[in-house]
């Protein structure tokens, strides 16, 4: 198990930038100022950032002397940090043409506002207001943010950030706030779930980071440093500006790496202390008292990261009649063999067992995280594989069910309705395998197994209910995917809303449950009659059923129907799509001389419906 409180020396001594993150995920080791500046140029002679971040700052508080936590946080994921700070208390002007920050060009925008900023009323009692009169401030508070944040959604100044920096003072009316009608901490906290919804109708591209919350986790005392907030105008001590520092570094984090899609669990002292095979049921430390509880804890917070769209997998050197007993009968287990996409249960090394996790799942071993409470394991599995993200738990039990809170790739931006079934979407997709090779043993072929599917697509266009989930398609998909283009909620919508693109996605069905959205296309009308497909993807969970072969044909047919005579399309390669290399001109699109793809509908009709396993429905 992971040292659960290492020295300064020992961050020192981490030989990769791995394995000094994952030290510092399930750690909470204070640092000064000196020691940040020490460990930023470890890890940078360690190994180069794999990425760059570019991080616009506008501000209304002194923000430069947040730069060396934010250049820790970034160095501790693999990012190159580049910083631009607007000048103080500039805020309009920088959504201005030719402002330093449009000529920048962030990847993220971040507002580090005062409350007053939003509000010259914000600076004045809020308790002297009636409740009447509260609520004309909060809607005058809202018109006003909306008003800013289009200002800076006019250009490209990447994902906008709102930070507030939370009251240096306890509430006005002191411990009768709770109770009272004009409580400053209920108004706050009402105006800040209105502005979550305010950033999210803007899409995607805009979030709050709540600074509240670190208050929360720290403490007022631990989170101002009022020396320097009245003598400078920077409010945070140490500890409060690495924190909010490793928060906006993750949603840098969320931008930049490859999406985690999977976590896969260790049992035997990960899940459960001690080990089954030696320990039996009735042995293992899992129940209502220590050091039980605390493993019962961290499985609560699995299911939770399950609710944010990650599939749990299982990867355990055990008999597997012994570990299903304890899924199954265990009166304290709360995840059961159905909370599982998939399970490696044997005495083969973990390193191949992942392996062949990721090809029953077909998906990447750089979207699996990998949890573990043993040195020899975790270290295996980082050396064969290291494009998988190891976490060790720590040693200590108490601080296991903490030990994914700061690992960045497992916050999310947004939810889909396909994220809180995932895991039942690959259940579906096992019995469909368990089928075909039923099928296959019986001398049938694949178009009888598919036949045997009774699939249903039914295809939307400009569907805007499916907002969240196109982006999500666009910013995840990589293996079925001719671009790879990304694309964010605001971006898809205004594809959506203009006349010359069209927004196709399909969701399909068949006798083992629904998958949910899981194709699209993006497509631009260059002029009457030629298109051009900007982008064309699927869901790795519906691939190998004939589903991409329809949806592109029943596209091709829809876009001739609309006097589009011509349909030019591109396969731009990299190192995760080569499946989709051929898939062009296997489907009837002619090679160019520049290197794209040309289908001349007017000369060759799209296959008819028929010519496929899947009935086809337009929604209308």
């Amino acid at each position: 198990m992971a040292k659960t409180n290492p020295s300064f020396e020992d961050l020192l001594a981490s030989e990769t930038r791995a394995e000094l993150r994952a030290v510092m995920a399930v750690s909470r080791i204070p640092l000064s100022l000196p020691e940040a500046q020490k460990l930023v140029s470890h890890l940078e002679a360690l190994e180069p950032p794999a990425h760059r971040l570019r991080l616009g700052i506008v501000h209304s508080y002194t923000s430069q002397l947040m730069d060396p936590w934010l250049s820790l946080a970034a160095a501790i994921q693999g990012l190159e940090l580049q910083t631009y700070h607007a000048p103080y208390g500039v805020t309009v002007q920088e959504a201005k043409e030719n402002s330093g920050l449009l000529t920048f060009a962030p990847d993220i925008t971040l507002l580090l506002l005062q409350r007053e900023d939003l509000h010259p009323d914000l600076a004045k009692p809020l308790a002297r207001l009636g409740t009447g009169e509260q609520d004309e401030l909060r809607a005058e508070v809202l018109g006003r943010l909306a008003g800013l944040i289009g200002q800076f959604r006019k250009h490209k100044v990447g994902q906008i950030v709102l930070s507030l920096l939370p009251a240096i003072h306890a509430p006005g009316l002191g411990i009768f706030d709770v109770q009272s009608d004009r409580s400053e901490s209920a108004w706050w906290s009402r105006l800040k779930v209105d502005i979550g919804r305010l950033l999210g109708d803007s899409g995607q591209a805009s979030l709050i980071l709540d600074t509240d919350e670190v208050v929360q986790e720290i403490g007022r005392a631990n989170f101002f440093d009022r020396r320097l907030w009245y003598s400078a105008r920077f409010p945070f001590t140490p500890v409060a500006a690495r924190e909010i520092a490793r928060r906006i570094v993750a949603l840098g984090v969320l931008i930049k790496l490859p999406k985690a899609k999977v976590i896969v669990l260790d049992a035997d002292n990960t899940l459960w202390g001690g080990i089954i095979g030696e320990d039996g049921m009735a042995g293992i430390a899992l129940g209502p008292d220590y050091p039980g509880n605390a493993f019962v804890d961290f499985q609560r917070r699995l299911l939770d990261y399950q609710q944010r769209g990650f599939i749990l997998a299982l990867c355990s050197k055990n008999n597997a009649g012994d570990l299903d007993q304890v899924l199954k009968e265990h009166p304290h287990q709360l995840l059961h063999d159905e909370h599982f996409a998939a399970r490696r249960v044997n005495w083969q090394s973990k390193a191949d067992n992942l392996i062949s996790l990721a090809e029953e799942l077909n998906l990447g071993l750089d979207s699996f995280l990998f949890v573990d409470d043993s040195d020899h394991e975790c270290a295996a599995v980082r050396q064969r594989l290291p494009q998988v993200e190891v976490i060790q738990t720590p040693s200590r039990a108490i601080d296991i069910p903490r030990c994914l809170e700061h690992v960045a790739r497992l916050e999310v931006l947004s939810l889909t309705a396909e994220d809180l079934v995932k895991t039942e979407m690959y259940a579906q997709e096992r019995r469909r395998r368990e089928l075909k090779d039923h099928v296959e043993k019986d001398g049938a072929d694949i178009d009888e197994y598919l036949a045997s599917l009774k699939m249903k697509m039914q295809v939307s266009f400009d569907n805007s209910t499916h907002l969240a989930r196109l982006a999500q398609l666009t910013q995840k998909t990589n293996q079925f995917n001719l671009t790879t283009r990304r694309y964010n909620e605001h971006q898809m919508q205004k594809f959506i809303a203009a006349s010359d693109w069209l927004v196709a996605d399909f969701s399909l069905v068949d006798i083992f449950g629904h998958s949910g959205v899981a194709g699209l296309a993006i497509v631009h009308f260059t002029d009457t009659q030629q298109a051009e497909l900007d982008t064309f993807l699927l869901s790795c969970r519906v691939i190998g059923r004939e589903a991409e072969r329809a949806f592109l044909h029943f596209l091709l047919g829809q876009l001739s129907a609309r006097d589009v005579k011509a349909v030019v399309a591109d396969y731009l390669p990299t190192a995760k799509n080569e499946l989709v290399k051929s898939f062009l001109p296997e489907q009837g699109f002619a090679a160019c001389p520049d290197g794209r793809y040309r289908w001349n509908l007017g000369d060759t009709p799209p296959q008819p419906e028929t010519a496929f396993p899947i009935t086809v429905t337009l929604d209308v």
